[in-house]
């Protein structure tokens, strides 16, 4: 999108806060686009690193925004319930221990995930 398209939609309210924005600029070389800066909409404002934007790219033919789209993180993964009704048998006893150590590494991804989005 053009950088007037960006900022129609900050003015109706279509970028959520937090959202990241890539700048981009044809790379005439491979004719592919090269991020030039990132941006972050926070608080009604557009943030971004000293010396990597200008605010006349906004409004420049040359350069493209595009918005990178968040990969939530989940907040917890269920463990694995089996039913309780094993036999004596061999198999039964691995399919446990089995199950018992899957429970173990959700518990850890868990506590993860509680960590990251703790902060």
């Amino acid at each position: 999108m053009t950088g007037i398209e960006l900022l129609k939609m900050i003015k109706n309210y279509e970028i959520k806060e937090g959202t990241e924005i890539n700048v981009l600029r044809v790379n005439e070389d491979c004719c592919c686009f090269d991020v030039v800066a990132k941006l972050k909409y926070s608080d009604n404002d557009l943030l971004w690193s000293p010396g990597t934007f200008r605010s006349s790219m906004l409004w420049d033919n040359d350069y493209l925004f595009e918005i990178v789209e968040s990969k939530e993180v989940p907040n917890k993964i269920e463990e694995i319930n089996f039913v309780d009704e094993f036999s004596d048998s061999y198999y039964d006893t691995c399919l446990i221990k089995t199950k018992d150590k899957i429970n173990e590494l959700i518990d850890a991804v868990n506590y993860l995930l509680d960590t990251h989005n703790k902060g």
